[in-house]
């Protein structure tokens, strides 16, 4: 998978970026995103946090298994590319905010807080503060969704990992200066936040997961 910087050069359209995520995760990402939305919202009316929701492609899928959307993103485009997409009357409110602003939502207000294709983007410091107050945003017993870019386990699925970023990481860095890392270990940063990990799903050769874990009751 490329780095997930690469995205920020896409951001111009939300055609052109949806696309590009299609072609940069080899079509996994519609199957992701469906993943996500099933497992965020359990009942119609589930309150759920969006950080990071880019061109909306999860809000829609959140929206229509009934959940109350609170979605925010930093890049003001995409917030209104986003917007967009849905009309007045939907149960969404977006916010320009950085995800280390998270702090300051209310606590205990969410069944759901949702981060697809965004935490690799952040340093290990910055994941760590995230999580964190993202569990303390959660209802007792709600859930945290994370879908990202990892390190593949195995020394050969990490080797072919290296060589397919090699270019993508060099085009990110041309672009826009910056660049993504897997996530070592999503598991574990989950765990240390406070959350129960209870579902974890791969692909891509073990890069891009998907992990569920809960606020303990």
């Amino acid at each position: 998978m490329s780095s997930l910087a690469l995205m920020r050069w896409l951001e111009g359209s939300p055609e052109r970026y949806d696309r590009g995520m299609r072609a940069l995760t080899f079509g996994r990402v519609d199957r992701l995103h469906a993943a996500v939305a099933v497992a965020a919202v359990r009942t119609p009316g589930d309150a759920v946090l969006e950080i990071g929701c880019g061109t909306g492609s999860v809000t829609t899928l959140l929206l229509a298994r009934g959940a109350r959307v609170t979605a925010f993103d930093q890049a003001p485009e995409m917030l209104e590319q986003a917007r967009a997409r849905f009309a007045p009357n939907d149960p969404v409110e977006w916010i320009e905010r950085t995800a280390s602003e998270i702090d300051a939502l209310p606590r205990a207000a969410f069944q759901s807080v949702v981060l697809s294709l965004c935490l690799s983007d952040m340093s290990s410091s910055e994941r760590a503060f995230v999580l964190r107050e993202a569990a303390l945003r959660l209802v007792p017993g709600g859930r945290l969704v994370a879908a990202d870019e990892v390190r593949a386990c195995g020394l050969p699925q990490r080797m072919l990992q290296r060589l397919w970023r090699i270019p993508q990481v060099a085009l990110a860095w041309l672009l826009v200066g910056a660049v993504s890392s897997p996530i070592p270990d999503l598991a574990s940063e989950l765990e240390a936040s406070g959350l129960v990990v209870r579902e974890r799903d791969q692909w891509l050769l073990g890069t891009l997961a998907l992990a569920v874990a809960e606020r303990p009751e």
